[in-house]
């Protein structure tokens, strides 16, 4: 008889230390998963980070590389002319297009283009004044990149007076914004040569 309680207290002994053996394996299992959905989570947010910075960073260089080159065509010494002959020679040969410089002078010139006045009526409001124009890049950036070029005057004294660059690039979300004023210098009698020079970049 005391054979048999023996047996029957170890059978339940063992129960007791398979029941204990499970809980502690779970618990283990449990921790484990926490500790690698915890990784996870860290992992995800810092590749999020990573992108972001580096579309961030990406826009940032097309849109100073864009506007570097709008700034070099409006200053170029080149398009500094002593004559109205000489200035339509030069756009005629102009085989890529009107330059921006030509087509800031034509458009002044000639009237079709209202300067900007803050405050001022609907002709001289923003959506009457500025000019937008959305760049088609050639190549990989030109895929992921929308870039987008807006442009206005304004006039002191009733004279063209200084024009505003907005150089909008945006990548994945991340946009780049930079804007750059340049001062109009007017010289001459009957022909009026114009030449740009870059105030501040912002």
């Amino acid at each position: 008889m005391d054979w048999n309680k023996k047996a029957v207290f170890h059978l339940h002994l063992n129960k007791d230390k398979r029941g204990m053996t499970t809980i502690i394996a779970v618990c283990v299992m449990a921790l484990v998963m926490s500790l690698s959905l915890g990784l996870f989570l860290t992992a995800s947010v810092l590749m999020r980070t990573a992108v972001r910075s580096g579309s961030s960073e990406q826009s940032r260089i097309l849109a100073v590389s864009l506007s570097r080159m709008l700034e070099s065509q409006l200053t170029d010494e080149d398009m500094v002319y002593d004559s109205r002959l000489k200035e339509e020679e030069d756009r005629m040969q102009d085989m890529g297009g009107l330059s921006l410089w030509h087509y800031v002078k034509r458009n002044i010139e000639d009237g079709s283009w209202p300067y900007y006045q803050e405050n001022g009526d609907s002709l001289h409001s923003r959506e009457n004044a500025v000019r937008s124009f959305h760049m088609e890049a050639a190549g990989a950036a030109g895929e992921i990149a929308d870039s987008q070029v807006s442009l206005y005057w304004t006039q002191k004294e009733g004279k063209p007076d200084r024009l505003v660059t907005e150089t909008r690039v945006t990548v994945k979300g991340e946009t780049c914004v930079i804007t750059d004023v340049y001062q109009l210098q007017v010289s001459g009698g009957e022909y009026e040569s114009w030449k740009w020079s870059h105030l501040e970049k912002r």
